[in-house]
């Protein structure tokens, strides 16, 4: 399937996107559990054996499609979170990592917004929450001795954040991170750089 070089020839990579096309049209008209492989291919004009030999079955392919969307978040946060552990840990940091984190999930927000509505959306909830940790797990030396009752208020919270964001209304008034990070993060920031310095 991948040529020598590693990269996907081009007719898989038109399959792939059709398959994927078809999918979120039929997970938004009927809902995630209401659809089967043959709807799809019926929707994406092909096969079932073409279908097949990219995915085991419709969760293999929601299965994938998550994995694609989280490990371009994840990436694209990681790199901010980089960025930011040079500096001192303050609300402004915090605050860019949302905002880059907000900008990655702005060019899936379709894909956000159906997955996140639809009835098939524990597995992406679940994986949005594991990418959160994974982050946050990039900064563990600075967070370390912080309860889990915290870290499961910013999973929830930045969750919630997402789901808030790609289901609003285009001319919803946009988010002032800063004002976010501040109000709910602003304690664990204090706290976090207390123990850097030793006060």
């Amino acid at each position: 399937m991948a040529k020598k070089d590693g990269t996907l020839d081009l007719r898989i990579k038109r399959t792939q996107k059709a398959i994927k096309e078809a999918f979120f049209i039929l997970v938004e008209e009927k809902g995630f559990e209401h659809i089967s492989v043959k709807d799809i291919t019926d929707k994406a004009m092909i096969s079932r054996n073409t279908f097949y030999l990219h995915y085991e079955d419709k969760y293999d392919l929601l299965n994938k499609i998550c994995d694609e969307l989280m490990r371009k978040l994840f990436f694209g946060t990681g790199k901010q979170i980089r960025r930011e552990q040079l500096l001192r840990v303050d609300i402004d940091s915090a605050a860019r990592i949302m905002k880059m984190g907000d900008s990655i999930i702005a060019e899936d927000k379709d894909a956000y917004r159906i997955l996140l509505t639809s009835s098939g959306s524990d597995l992406i909830i679940k994986k949005i929450q594991d990418i959160i940790r994974r982050a946050l797990d990039l900064i563990k030396n600075d967070i370390e001795g912080i309860s889990e009752f915290s870290i499961e208020y910013i999973v929830s919270g930045m969750t919630g954040l997402i789901k808030y964001q790609v289901t609003r209304s285009d001319d919803a008034p946009e988010v002032d991170f800063y004002s976010f990070a501040s109000l709910h993060l602003g304690n664990l920031i204090d706290s976090i750089n207390r123990k850097k310095t030793g006060r």
